[in-house]
């Protein structure tokens, strides 16, 4: 089943856009009160339902992680006000799309391993949200906004009642300028008992809520967050030292995870590459480089592409400079950032001899 799959998407892999528009166009025609769940432009949802897809046919094998995943995915749909009967409709959709695009290559074999596979796909998220009893969204009210470039701003956040989520997860959020339109952000804080959560927000093209958040998000504002996604976390039965590498606002989860050890007390040894473009990008560098100054365990390195030394960084990409250093190979990783920082930085560890086991990121999470 799992080659018959990987095979068949492999060979409608270059049609990915037409196989998003196709299935919604089914959704829509067969259940169209689901039309009311997403917002009024559909082009995130369309990039979000295939990589969800892309990500779900990549761990078909390693049904573990995978069902790790769908079970965080079923429990946040609740927040979509999302019932039984929609994945039945979503399952149809999706089969019927993928046989309309697929053409004569859509045999019994091949339609028959789609079904089994979405049957463990849908059982999995129905059984996750059928037994969650905890809210289907916290609302949080922003508590301060500061735009620390015309591109960025870091935005606290505090909840009525703690999100259960773990330094290094992920959360969607909905603000009152884009109802309807969830981002996923990563809070650069560990979990307190303040209720408080901070995030980085970057403005990415054709991001609307990225905008919305940076340039008009005031105090008083209040969203929308649902629940905590992403295996991007500490290892509570691992002791082993840290290698952590975060281009532009993916220093976000890097802080939240070193925060979690310094609120843990661990003495585990962190080294911290940090990258962007130029020297100006490196909004947090302050903040860092004291945190490293008051624990001797953490080591911060600033990368930039450009002109380096002037500012006592390491001049590079991040992959680049990172894999310069040797392969890490008694080290756990985590790297985070934007989805071609992370592929080009996984691909110059796995070069240089990092082994692939030991490196952690969250696909997914890219908006």
């Amino acid at each position: 089943m799992v080659a018959t799959i990987r095979a068949s998407f492999e060979a409608v892999a270059h049609r990915t856009d037409e196989l998003t528009q196709l299935f919604y166009g089914w959704l829509f025609r067969i259940a169209p009160e689901t039309r009311e769940l997403f917002p009024v432009t559909m082009e995130l949802q369309r990039t979000r339902l295939l990589r969800a897809l892309i990500h779900v046919v990549q761990m078909v094998d390693r049904p573990d992680e995978l069902n790790v995943f769908l079970r965080q995915l079923g429990r946040d749909h609740r927040k979509f006000g999302v019932i039984g009967e929609h994945y039945d409709k979503v399952g149809e959709a999706l089969l019927g799309a993928l046989g309309e695009i697929a053409g004569p290559a859509w045999t019994r074999e091949v339609e028959q391993a789609w079904v089994g596979a979405y049957g463990v796909v849908s059982a999995s998220m129905r059984e996750a949200a059928d037994a969650e009893r905890g809210p289907a969204v916290w609302m949080a009210r922003v508590m301060e906004h500061r735009r620390v470039a015309p591109d960025l701003a870091i935005v606290r956040v505090q909840t009525s009642q703690p999100v259960p989520y773990l330094a290094g997860q992920y959360v969607s959020v909905e603000t009152p300028q884009r109802p309807r339109m969830w981002r996923s952000l990563t809070p650069a804080n560990a979990p307190g008992p303040d209720c408080v959560m901070e995030f980085h927000v970057h403005t990415v093209p054709g991001g609307w809520v990225s905008r919305a958040i940076v340039s008009h998000a005031r105090v008083g504002d209040v969203w929308r967050i649902g629940p905590p996604m992403g295996q991007m976390t500490l290892d509570p039965r691992s002791q082993a030292d840290l290698l952590m590498v975060a281009g532009g606002t993916g220093l976000a989860p890097a802080r939240a995870l070193i925060e979690q050890l310094m609120v843990d007390g661990s003495d585990r040894k962190v080294a911290l590459f940090v990258g962007g473009r130029t020297w100006s990008s490196l909004y947090d560098i302050d903040t860092l480089r004291r945190m490293a100054q008051d624990n001797p365990w953490l080591t911060v390195v600033p990368v930039v592409e450009e002109d380096g030394r002037r500012y006592g960084a390491e001049t590079g990409t991040l992959g680049e400079v990172v894999a310069r250093y040797g392969a890490w190979a008694d080290r756990q990783v985590v790297v985070a950032g934007s989805p071609p920082m992370v592929r080009s930085t996984v691909s110059a560890m796995l070069d240089a001899g990092t082994p692939f086991l030991q490196i952690h990121y969250d696909p997914y999470h890219t908006d």
